[in-house]
Parts: structure tokens; C-alpha cells; sequence
């Protein structure tokens, strides 16, 4: 595939990435919709009637966020004649919705047991401050349903619906195109997890988290590849998204090394796969990018003038690369 195909399609996605948040808040001020982010000001104390207003906050700001996304990706999915909700996973993929749920079982078993290990391991013997809206949720009463409803909002129901479109349903889709589905895996991974802000913190518990998350997203990426359907990995995030504590936080990290070892050899089957012809340097410059990418989105305003930039270049590209392709110029003219 031509050079200058693989240039867009990372552009565009770094692009949408932090210009999507962009058109959230131009979207959010011209229909003067107020966001606020209600994990700023979260305490253990939080009563439960600002436990139901903080869901009802950090929906809004989530919906916001993702419309915001899609506004920019739904048009450009048009350019390239991806249309249908197929394009973006939402689809069974020809196969029984058991068996995708159970995939996704087997994904939130083999990909996610070490997340659930190191949490006991920082129950046991604390590695390090975790950032404090985290904190003050482990430190609140789980014993009322206004903590499960915000949870649902901000963990296990919302989350990985809207984070699963956007990252395996959009941006995997979008870079395996021209990128193919190992190098767009991992570029992907590193992406997702370094956009969690939360675990930005030098210590030894957000330095393992992010590496168990790692492992976990590349799980995510991978199903995707196997399956073509979303519903494997919305449904492995919702389950690693549930939180657990005491007692339950041991028979779910006993249940999960039972299913890692029980499934262990089906996932390495569907790995191997995915990564097929996967040049590793590749993978792994594009993956460093993905991740310092968000880092730098996280830290500094100038990102988002660069994501502009980044988007327009990424569509003259494509529109070059077409207008060629109409001429009858060979690929393998066009840089490939």
C-alpha cells in the first residue's frame, strides 16, 4: 500500500482525536450546554444526591465528548464510503450473540487478570498515590445505589460503549485499512491507555497499571480483529470495568487466572493471527507515538492547533492520492 495512504490514516487519526474535543466545545457553546467535570471536585465525603447529580454530569460531558468525535469521523467515514454501522463494529458479524458474549468473557478473563492482581497487591502493600477522585471512590460507601449508578456512568456501562466506538471501532478500523490489524492493535493500545490521564503518576502502582492495561487493551484490539464486532470488547470492558472490593475483589481475581489458564491457548491461536505479517519496529514507533501523542494532549493547548494540522494534511493526502488513482497513476507511484 502507498506510503502516503498510511501517512493519512495516522494523521487523520490523531487528528480527530483531539479535534473532536475541539467541535465538543464549539458544539457545547453553541447550544450553551454547560460541561463540567465532576471528578475535580469528587470526595468520599459526596452525599447521595451529589453522587445522582455527578452521573448526570459526567454522562452529559461523555455524550458531549463522543458526539463531538463523531461529528468529524461520521463525514470522513462518508469520503471513504464507510457508511453503515457495520463499518464501525456495530454488527454481529455473521456470528450467534452468545458466542460474542462469551468471547468477550474469555477477552475481560485472558486479557485483564493482571489488573486485578495488582489492585490486591496495592491492598496489600500500597505502591503509590493514585489520583484522588480514584481514591476518594474506594474510600466511599459502596452500600447504596447512587454509587453504582455513578459507577455506571463513569466506569462499567458508559465507558465501554463510547470508548469502544471510538477507539477499536473507529480508530483500529481506520489505521488497519492501510496499516493492517497488528500494527493498528498496538498502535491503538498505547492510545487508549495513555489517554487515561489518571495513571500519569510517577510510582510504582501507575507504572504497573499501565502495563496491565497494555496487556488488557491489546486483548480489546485483538477481539476486535478475530471478531469484526464491537460486542466482545464493549462487553470484556464492561466486565473489568465493575468494581470490586474485600472479599470479591480475591474470587474475582481467583476466577479470572482460572480463565486466563483455561482460555490461554484459544487467545494465543487468535494473537498470532491478528499479528500475521506485523513488521514489530513498525508497530512499535507507531505504538510510542500513539502513547506520547495522548501524553501531549493531556499536557499542552498547542496539541490541539497541531490536530488540526494534522487532520487537514491527513484529507489533502487522501484527496491527492485519489485524484492520482482517477489519472491511473500506479500505487507503487505514490510512494508504496
Amino acid at each position: 500500500m502507498g506510503a502516503r495512504r498510511k501517512v493519512a490514516a495516522v494523521l487523520e487519526v490523531l487528528g480527530v482525536y483531539l479535534g473532536g474535543q475541539l467541535v465538543m466545545l464549539i458544539l457545547a457553546r453553541a447550544m450553551h450546554i454547560e460541561l463540567s467535570n465532576p471528578l475535580t471536585h469528587l470526595t468520599a465525603r459526596a452525599s447521595n444526591t451529589e453522587l445522582v447529580t455527578a452521573s448526570g454530569q459526567l454522562t452529559k460531558l461523555l455524550a458531549t465528548q463522543y458526539l463531538g468525535w463523531f461529528l468529524l469521523i461520521v463525514p470522513i467515514g462518508w469520503w471513504y464510503r464507510r457508511t453503515g454501522l457495520r463499518d464501525y463494529g456495530l454488527t454481529r458479524a455473521g456470528s450467534p450473540l452468545t458466542r460474542l458474549l462469551l468471547l468477550g468473557l474469555a477477552t475481560a478473563l485472558v486479557a485483564f487478570w493482571p489488573t486485578r492482581l495488582l489492585e490486591i497487591v496495592n491492598t496489600l502493600r500500597p505502591l503509590g498515590e493514585t489520583a484522588p477522585w480514584r481514591q476518594a471512590v474506594f474510600e466511599m460507601s459502596w452500600r447504596r445505589w447512587e454509587f453504582w449508578l455513578f459507577m455506571a456512568a463513569g466506569s462499567y456501562i458508559v465507558p465501554p460503549i463510547v470508548e469502544e466506538l471510538f477507539y477499536r471501532g473507529y480508530c483500529q478500523r481506520r489505521l488497519a485499512d492501510d496499516l493492517g490489524q497488528g500494527t493498528a492493535i498496538a498502535m491503538v493500545a498505547s492510545l487508549f491507555v495513555f489517554s487515561h490521564s489518571q495513571y500519569l503518576m510517577a510510582n510504582a502502582y501507575n507504572f504497573g497499571m499501565i502495563v496491565a492495561l497494555l496487556i488488557g487493551a491489546l486483548g480489546l484490539g485483538f477481539v476486535f480483529a478475530y471478531t469484526r464486532s464491537l460486542i466482545p470488547s464493549m462487553a470484556a470492558h464492561a466486565l473489568i470495568n465493575i468494581p470490586a472490593a474485600g472479599v470479591w475483589q480475591w474470587i474475582v481475581a481467583g476466577v479470572m487466572v482460572i480463565g486466563a489458564v483455561w482460555f490461554g491457548r484459544s487467545a494465543l491461536g487468535v494473537t498470532t493471527k491478528a499479528i500475521q505479517g506485523t513488521a514489530a519496529a513498525p508497530a512499535l514507533l507507531l505504538a510510542v507515538l500513539g502513547g506520547g501523542y495522548a501524553v501531549a494532549a493531556n499536557r499542552f493547548e498547542l496539541m490541539s492547533i497541531v490536530a488540526v494540522a494534522a487532520l487537514v494534511v491527513a484529507l489533502v493526502l487522501e484527496a491527492l492520492e485519489r485524484r492520482a488513482r482517477r489519472a491511473g497513476v500506479p500505487t507503487s507511484e505514490l510512494g508504496g
